[in-house]
């Protein structure tokens, strides 16, 4: 009798419990499809193709939220390259300039930010090779099999650190060689690619 009795607790404990967490659930669901509808209505994307549309139009800013790290691409790209030519167009006026208006500086500024992003990933990638060794030089020393369980858990996660660098670094590169290829498309001079010496 008592067995039926705590089986029967425990059926509506779980009946409970399911219940109240698809309630949670339903909430949740509501709220996101809430906040899709408001941020669909405040931004618009603009991809590459839309681009010379936008060409000849002047540069408005304003003060929306920091979008999404994952949607920075491109059109924060675009956005960056057109204040940094308007800036620099204004603080040089005697500037050589390119097919489109954007003066030497604009390039020296853009392929030195671009560059800099590289040798930060290549640095990020011997620091995590450094490290791997470290954690595999721990493991192998160590005789708890507690403790080899934790080095285990770092030496996996920063295995995926290093194929997350790696992509990032294949992307970096990429976008740099995209960037002197649109450079010498848009008329840029070759000395304005090249890093200038200290």
């Amino acid at each position: 009798m008592r067995r039926r009795i705590s089986v029967f607790a425990a059926f509506v404990l779980f009946l409970t419990a399911a219940f109240a967490y698809s309630q949670s659930l339903a909430d949740l669901a509501k709220k996101e499809k809430e906040r899709r509808q408001k941020v669909k209505g405040e931004s618009k994307v603009i991809t590459n193709e839309d681009t010379p549309k936008y060409k000849a139009g002047a540069v408005t800013t304003s003060n929306l939220p920091a979008p999404p790290v994952a949607q920075k691409g491109d059109a924060d790209k675009a956005g960056t390259e057109a204040e940094g030519a308007s800036k620099a167009a204004k603080a040089n006026p005697d500037e050589p300039v390119d097919f489109q208006g954007r003066p030497e500086s604009f390039w020296r500024q853009t392929m030195g930010d671009a560059r800099r992003r590289v040798q930060n990933l290549e640095n990020e990638a011997n620091v995590l090779t450094l490290k791997l060794a470290d954690l595999q030089n721990q493991f192998y020393r160590e005789s708890s099999g507690f403790k080899q369980q934790d080095i285990q858990k770092e030496i996996q996660k920063t295995l995926y650190e290093q194929d997350r660098n790696k992509e990032e670094l294949a992307k970096a590169k990429d976008q740099l060689q995209e960037l002197e290829k649109q450079a010498r498309k848009d008329g840029a001079l070759p000395g304005w690619l090249i890093p200038k010496a200290p």
